[in-house]
């Protein structure tokens, strides 16, 4: 809890500034907590270089030392009375013996302690507060903040205070571009994509590739993320991408979306035919709907999520599920297969006779009036010998 909460102050400023924030961030039932919370990898928004920046960091003060580090020697009661915040500095990343000061990289940094000390980056116990970090970034980089702070009690009617450094969460700043390291224009200096990213393929796309050739396409049966982008690529002969209506039969494929992309003729290097995101979870079906292609075979499907049964009635219900696929099963029992061994027969009316004047917590009573009595033996011998 000490590292959670105390290292997450690191872009607190020691002298007020002109922004104000609000703290109104929701931590429902805990005692402490911050957003954005680097225990969870989350780091503060990138930010473009020349461009306006602002970003809000959020905490919540506990009420207790112990609250922050339980190994400390005091009883679990014990107020936390303030942490303040004394310095900090700017790590590159890149080069960790470089470091620069929060004006240096083009951005400020305003306390907000809800008016409770002439200080405002000195924080009291039992409260949420907020910083804004805004400004121009005037410099690219990667850059982690080392935060001294310092956390106040009082023993004895004495204000006792200790410094300690800390440091975790990070910012990115630079520009627009390609993230993707495999991409023919990966840009190092990028920390936003902007969806320009051209892959060594010939549709130049980032996603899963399906090849149409002859009479066939590759990946009959593939299976994608919800979100996920699918393209197509001609290798040889004249062909489309059909998911609207079955070319055999006329009739609907009835996907979850209809798709179609336009017929193009291919060339061993491969052409790029088009591409879908598939934002709907199910399973697609389409053809190549040129001359007798479908009848020849060229049909295939693309499977979006994870199938399984969503009934939560069911015996077989599937909570990770993105769409139904029809396998529910019911738990049904069958009438008169007491032993449940799938099938009615002698077993089964052996044991209606062992309990044969049973009047209380009786197995076979397959009427439900709470004894087992010819009327019982009368609905077995009904189903006799049927199989469940």
């Amino acid at each position: 809890m000490k590292n959670i909460f105390i290292c997450c102050l690191t872009f607190l400023l020691i002298t007020p500034m002109s922004a104000q924030c609000t703290a109104n961030f929701d931590f429902g039932d805990e005692v402490s907590g911050i957003s954005p919370n680097p225990t969870l990898d989350e780091s503060f928004a990138p930010g473009i270089v020349n461009e306006p920046y602002e970003d809000i960091l959020h905490f919540l003060v506990p009420q207790y030392v112990l609250d922050i580090d339980s190994t400390l020697p005091f009883s679990p009661t014990t107020p936390l009375d303030s942490i303040q915040l004394i310095s900090f500095i700017m790590v590159d990343l890149n080069d960790t013996l470089t470091s620069y000061t929060f004006e240096e990289l083009g951005l400020s940094i305003a306390c907000n302690n809800n008016g409770n000390s002439g200080n405002s980056c000195s924080f009291n116990g039992g409260s949420q507060y907020c910083v804004d970090i805004y400004g121009t970034p005037t410099m690219s980089g990667n850059f982690r903040a080392d935060l001294t702070i310092k956390g106040y009690v009082t023993v004895f009617g004495f204000a006792y205070g200790e410094e300690q450094l800390f440091g975790s969460l990070n910012i990115d700043l630079g520009v627009e571009g390609c993230m993707d390291e495999s991409a023919l224009n990966f840009n190092p200096e990028a920390v936003i994509d902007d969806g320009s990213c051209l892959l060594d393929n010939a549709c130049g796309l980032n996603g899963t590739e399906v090849a149409a050739i002859s009479y066939s396409y590759t990946n009959t049966n593939t299976t994608v993320e919800v979100g996920e982008l699918v393209y197509w690529v001609n290798y040889g002969g004249f062909h489309d991408v059909n998911g609207d209506v079955d070319s055999q039969t006329g009739e609907s494929f009835n996907n979850p979306e209809a798709f179609y992309i336009p017929s193009i003729s291919g060339n061993p290097d491969g052409v790029c035919m088009g591409s879908h995101t598939f934002s709907i979870a199910g399973v697609y079906t389409y053809d190549c709907s040129i001359g007798n292609h479908a009848a020849s075979g060229m049909v295939a499907t693309v499977t979006v999520g994870l199938g399984g049964c969503m009934d939560i009635s069911a015996s077989n219900y599937e909570a990770e599920a993105d769409f139904d696929d029809g396998s529910c099963e019911t738990s049904e029992t069958c009438l008169g297969d007491i032993n449940s061994d799938n099938s009615v027969t002698v077993s089964d009316l052996l044991l209606i006779l062992s309990e044969f004047g049973c009047e209380s917590n009786c197995t076979t009573d397959l009427n439900d009036d709470g004894v087992t009595t010819v009327a019982d033996l009368l609905i077995l011998l009904s189903v006799f010998g049927s199989a469940c």
